[in-house]
């Protein structure tokens, strides 16, 4: 059985030291997989533990000159730099001022100026030379050879001021990206703080601190107002307003009592409740949200492995380069500033500081994207699929009208069929219940309870007999339906609803009612009708979510060509919800494998297809289509499994959000990719010409790769709108 494990990775100082470290992991037998980022300093690794023990993956990161820990589910921030590392920057730089100062306002022979000079290459120089030693030994070239042979060949000239100068700016540089590039992983730094150190343990009638890594499955949790809940649980006892922004996106609070789930890494603004923990340490909803961002900002775009692979064969056409400006005009100093400044350490950040920060603002606002490959596709959408059930609707039926017959209330109408329904378990049942309990009525208990499969049900209560159904049921019982209120069901039915005739008969009342006029008073017994009649109409409906036409209207006004619905609910339905909301193309009765030889037949004409669902039954659908994007799967390991994109804030809107943080993501790609291209191409032409100096080359090089982290860092300023 496979394991996976991450590390987090110090000392490496551009995307080659990755690219290489992934190299060695993947030689090795056993490894199934591996994937390193420099940008968030992590290595992910899917190994046989009967094959390759965890101490010989670690080797491999210490063979090449890296220090490395393992991390089990903690969020650590991949660029908390050690006091080591800033204090080379610092020494070094220190050391150089020092050394010109002394020059310029001293006598001092120049032999201790240069000495001070050597000292802060050898202090700065050393974790380069160092890699770049054991690239040597395993013959590879790398970004640290090329900065090592540059900074060497200057030594040999006696340009040893330039060539401290060079490590200096060179150290500075990778300093100032770190800084920089960590404000891209803040959406997993901010998932530390969400878990309390402590919690408040019941035994018994006690209250006891205790460390949140101590609480078990079962154990009962107390937590009050301005706390944050530590476990994945269900509320046993009290009332609280939760605030689940830093999980779902959601900006309002929301109200849970007894029987409500809670996650981890909420706060309990408002309120006081006992939680029952159902997951806890690795396995609770934050834990799992932190390792899918890891995991997925590690995981390359195929653009990114497509530069990987350019960037391969650049080292070794530079160094050749150098030597040919070196042949041609005899100068050295031409052909190492052309080893400085063509580095290639911008072209290899474009694409990878994009998905980064890409993935981290899509992850503070409840959208959680699986690597660069889903970033990369979704932007690249041009057709997007929507299941009806629990995606365009809520997925619970809803009383949105009542027919009154017979002079009888609503109230009464749905009294009647709340005490009918009130121990099935139909989903419509359940609206109707919902009904009366906002309406506060009070439901009793029926004498007599029968279920008619494919019709409806019948009850017996206090000599009454209460019919709750279909037309079918009420031919059954010789229950006359009137031409009105046959034409009424028929509206409804059209408009997609679902109704259901109330009726009812008592054994001392005459048949002196009509089904469609106003009965006397002196015939109303306790408010209900005679025998055998038709009371009213409950007419129900799976409601659609307020923001699914704006939703639709955004995906058309941002020029997705194909927009249709695909569900398993009959044509009736289907059709009358897609005429709400604007969609032409609608396709009904669909078993699972229908939906997926239909998305099939999409892909297969050239389009992009995005599926949407709520996770669980469109499954296949969503792992058949470029990109699945499963909504409201909050503690739902299914629908992070089997979708590429998980919304975890049930808003609809996101789905355009997400298709424009893709295409925005993928021109910055491009720029990066562009700009570094023609930078590096117009400052290789100006070195070798002479026209900059081996500083400038340094200074330019470290610009470069700033840049393109800048202008990546631009879409964690993401806007949430289309």
């Amino acid at each position: 059985m496979s394991h996976k494990i991450k590390f987090s990775i110090k000392g490496m100082t551009c995307q080659d030291c990755a690219n290489k470290i992934e190299k060695e992991l993947a030689s090795l037998n056993g490894i199934e997989e591996a994937s390193v980022s420099f940008v968030t300093a992590q290595a992910i690794v899917k190994y046989n533990p009967e094959a390759i023990e965890v101490t010989a993956i670690k080797k491999v990161f210490t063979s090449l000159g890296y220090a490395v820990t393992e991390t089990r589910g903690s969020v650590t921030d991949a660029f908390e730099y050690k006091y080591k590392e800033t204090a080379r920057v610092f020494s070094v730089g220190i050391l150089l001022l020092s050394s010109w100062l002394i020059h310029l306002l001293t006598g001092i022979p120049p032999v201790i100026t240069d000495s001070m000079a050597l000292a802060a290459i050898m202090i700065g120089g050393y974790p380069i030379a160092s890699k770049a030693i054991k690239a040597l030994i395993k013959r590879e070239l790398n970004v640290d050879a090329l900065v090592a042979i540059a900074a060497s060949a200057a030594i040999a000239i006696g340009d040893y001021t330039e060539a401290g100068l060079v490590i200096f700016i060179l150290l500075l540089g990778e300093f100032l990206e770190s800084v920089t590039l960590a404000r891209t992983t803040r959406a997993i730094k901010g998932l530390a703080s969400l878990i309390p150190d402590t919690v408040k343990l019941k035994r018994g009638d006690l209250e006891v601190d205790v460390p949140s890594s101590e609480i078990k499955v079962g154990d009962v949790v107390v937590v009050r107002s301005g706390e944050h809940i530590a476990i994945d649980g269900v509320i046993v006892k009290g009332d609280a307003t939760i605030d689940q922004s830093l999980i779902t996106g959601e900006s309002i609070p929301v109200e849970r009592s007894s029987g409500d789930d809670v996650y981890s890494g909420t706060i309990n603004k408002v309120g006081a409740v006992e939680i029952k923990a159902t997951k806890v340490g690795r396995d609770t909803t934050v834990a799992r949200i932190e390792r899918m961002i890891t995991e997925a900002q590690g995981r390359k775009a195929p653009v990114e492995r497509t530069v990987d692979r350019f960037a391969k064969y650049f080292v070794p056409a530079i160094l050749i380069l150098s030597a040919i400006v070196f042949l041609a005009t005899g100068d050295v100093r031409r052909a190492i500033t052309v080893l400085i400044v063509a580095c290639p350490c911008a072209l290899v950040l474009g694409t990878p500081t994009a998905v980064v920060a890409a993935i981290g603002a899509a992850a503070r606002r409840g959208i959680l994207i699986k690597g660069g490959g889903a970033l990369e596709a979704v932007g690249r959408v041009n057709g997007v699929i929507f299941d009806k059930t629990g995606t365009l609707t809520y997925g619970a039926p809803k009383v949105v009208a009542i027919k009154e017959v017979c002079g009888h209330k609503e109230e009464d109408i749905v009294q009647l069929a709340a005490v009918a329904e009130k121990f099935s378990e139909h989903p419509l049942a359940g609206a109707i219940l919902d009904k009366a309990g906002e309406w506060e009525l009070i439901i009793a208990a029926p004498d007599d309870f029968k279920v008619k499969k494919g019709q409806g049900i019948e009850v017996k209560h206090n000599g009454m007999h209460i019919v709750v159904g279909n037309r079918s049921l009420l031919r059954d019982n010789n229950i006359a339906l009137s031409a009105a209120a046959d034409e009424y069901m028929k509206d409804r039915e059209r408009l997609g609803e679902t109704a259901l005739i109330v009726a009812h008969g008592t054994d001392k009342c005459n048949d002196i009612c009509a089904s469609d006029t106003h009965m006397p008073d002196a015939h109303i017994k306790d408010n209900f009708c005679c025998s055998k009649e038709v009371c009213g109409v409950i007419s129900l409906s799976d409601t659609l979510r307020e923001s699914s036409a704006e939703a639709i209207q955004s995906l058309r006004s941002g020029r997705i060509a194909i927009i249709a619905l695909y569900t398993g609910d009959n044509l009736r339905t289907a059709s009358a919800i897609a005429r709400r909301l604007g969609i032409e193309e609608v396709a009904a009765g669909l078993l699972p494998e229908d939906k997926v030889n239909k998305i099939k037949a999409l892909m297969e004409q050239g389009n992009t297809i995005a599926m949407v669902g709520d996770g669980i039954n469109d499954a296949p659908a969503l792992a058949t289509a470029d990109i699945g994007i499963a909504m409201g799967v909050v503690g739902s390991d299914i629908a992070v499994q089997a979708a590429n994109i998980a919304i975890l804030n049930d808003d609809i809107l996101s789905v355009p959000k997400v298709i424009n943080l893709g295409r925005k993501a993928l021109s910055v790609i491009r720029q990066n990719l562009f700009f570094a291209l023609v930078f590096n191409t117009v400052m290789i032409a100006l070195a070798s010409q002479g026209f900059i100096s081996m500083i400038a080359a340094a200074v330019f090089h470290q610009t470069s790769s700033l840049m393109v982290i800048l202008n990546s860092m631009r879409l964690l300023r993401w806007k949430r709108r289309f």
